[in-house]
């Protein structure tokens, strides 16, 4: 096993009833919706590695380091969409009609 690995970010959009939808609005916000769970996810899965290192029963170290990690570029990834979002909605709006 190379090291590294194990410590890929995946984000994979969890959609709530299984079925794709009518393409437009609906496919896009359902994705957002999934990103965001699955960046819930994985910070609420930080916390709890964290509590476990504070109550002393977590043995690795390291899997504290490596939850907090993927947790914060989630989280990190998470913004800068938004950011390009945000600036594709401005820039459409400067266009001229």
């Amino acid at each position: 096993m190379r090291i590294g690995e194990n410590i890929k970010l995946t984000l994979k959009p969890e959609t709530s009833n299984g079925q794709k939808k009518a393409e437009g609005k609906e496919d896009f916000q359902e994705l957002l919706k999934g990103f965001i769970n699955e960046v819930n996810k994985l910070q609420l899965e930080a916390e709890e590695i964290d509590r476990k290192l504070a109550a002393g029963t977590l043995e690795n170290i390291h899997e504290a380091t490596i939850a907090a990690e993927k947790a914060a570029l989630a989280l990190e990834l998470t913004v800068e969409i938004r950011n390009k979002v945000v600036e594709a909605y401005q820039e459409i709006m400067r266009m001229p009609i």
